[in-house]
C-alpha cells in the first residue's frame, strides 16, 4: 500500500514509517529494502530513504552487506537477551527514581493507563495493548526525571517493541496474561515501595523471557 509523507523532515519521516513498519512485522527479518522501490512507495526521492536507512542500521534495525544490499535485520537469542538484561538493570533506577516524585495526579495516570491496558486485553486488542503497555513504562521513565536515561529508554522501547510484535504469538496465549503482571507493580508505585516495585517489575521480565528462551523461532 502506498504511503505519502509530508514535505518536511523528510528522512526522519521515512525513518519513521519504516521502523513502524520493521517493528509490526510488516517489514520483516531478511526482506531486502531498496530504495528506489522505497521511494515511489513513499513518494519521495532516494536521498532521504538513504538517510534513513543509515539511521536505522545504527539503531540495529537494518544491516548493510557490501555489493548485497540493505536488509531488515534479524534477532538472535543472544541480542534478546542483552535487551532484556539492559532493561533489568536500568529500569530499577528509573523506579526508584519515579517513587521519589511521583504525586497523587500521577498515580491517576498510571491507573488509567493500566485499566486501558485491561480492556484491550479483554478485546484481544494486540496493538492497543501494545501502546499501552509502552505509555506504562514511559510514564515511569519520565517520572524519573533523567534526561539520558528517558533517552536511552526510547532507543530501547523501539527495539523492544520489535520483539514484543515478532514473538507475540509465543508469549501471549491470553493477553491479559500480560496484562496482570502489571497490577503488582502499580499497587507498589501506590504504596511508594521502591524494593516491592522493583520485584514486580523483575518478574515482569522473568515471564517474558522464559517464554522467549524455549522458543525455536529465534537461534
Amino acid at each position: 500500500m502506498s504511503k505519502v509523507v509530508k514535505n518536511y523532515s523528510l528522512s526522519d519521516q521515512v525513518c519513521d514509517l519504516l521502523k513502524d513498519a520493521i517493528i509490526k512485522g510488516e517489514l520483516k527479518p531478511g526482506d531486502r529494502l531498496l530504495e528506489l522501490e522505497m521511494a515511489k512507495t513513499y513518494n519521495v526521492s532516494q536521498a532521504p530513504i538513504r538517510e534513513a536507512l543509515s539511521r536505522l542500521k545504527k539503531e540495529g534495525f537494518v544491516v548493510h552487506y557490501p555489493h548485497k544490499g540493505t536488509f531488515v535485520s534479524n534477532f538472535s537469542k543472544k541480542n534478546i537477551e542483552e535487551i532484556y538484561s539492559f532493561r533489568e538493570a536500568v529500569e530499577p533506577l528509573a523506579i526508584e527514581r519515579a517513587i521519589q516524585n511521583i504525586t497523587e495526579e500521577d498515580l491517576a495516570e498510571l491507573n488509567e493507563i493500566y485499566q486501558n491496558m485491561l480492556q484491550a486485553g479483554k478485546e484481544n486488542d494486540l496493538e492497543e495493548l501494545n501502546n499501552t503497555d509502552i505509555a506504562f513504562h514511559t510514564y515511569i521513565y519520565k517520572l524519573a526525571d533523567h534526561e539520558f536515561m528517558f533517552k536511552v529508554w526510547e532507543d530501547l522501547s523501539a527495539v523492544s517493541n520489535r520483539i514484543w510484535y515478532f514473538s507475540n504469538q509465543i508469549y501471549f496465549e491470553e493477553l491479559n496474561e500480560v496484562v496482570k503482571l502489571h497490577e503488582p507493580i502499580l499497587n507498589a508505585l501506590y504504596e511508594r515501595d521502591v524494593e516491592k516495585c522493583i520485584d514486580a517489575f523483575k518478574v515482569h521480565m522473568k515471564f517474558v523471557w522464559e517464554k522467549i528462551k524455549n522458543e525455536e523461532t529465534f537461534n
